[in-house]
């Protein structure tokens, strides 16, 4: 590994990249947003263990949509600047009136 050094993106740039999104695929923003909220009001089955309750949740196409979305605009930044940038834009998303 060496001295590599992780990268990850400020909030300027997770504005920006938001910014970029809304410009050129609001409709997954939109749709972001509709699936976060179908996410939140899901019931949740407490008789299961942490384990199975994580396996039993589907992920909605518009999480995977948008991710794929910043993967493909961001190509060659590493995976853990993406995943930030991800969750960056998924508390804006989730956090305002995008």
């Amino acid at each position: 590994m060496g001295n590599s050094k992780i990268v990850l993106p400020t909030p300027n740039e997770i504005n920006e990249a938001f910014s970029y999104i809304k410009q050129n695929a609001p409709k997954l923003i939109e749709n972001y947003k509709i699936a976060a909220l179908q996410l939140s009001k899901a019931p949740k089955d407490y008789s299961l263990s942490d384990e199975e309750r994580a396996a039993s949740i589907i992920v909605p196409d518009d999480y995977i949509n948008l991710r794929n979305f910043i993967n493909d605009a961001y190509k060659g930044r590493s995976p853990v600047y993406l995943s930030r940038l991800y969750m960056g834009i998924h508390n804006i998303i989730i956090s305002s009136e995008a």
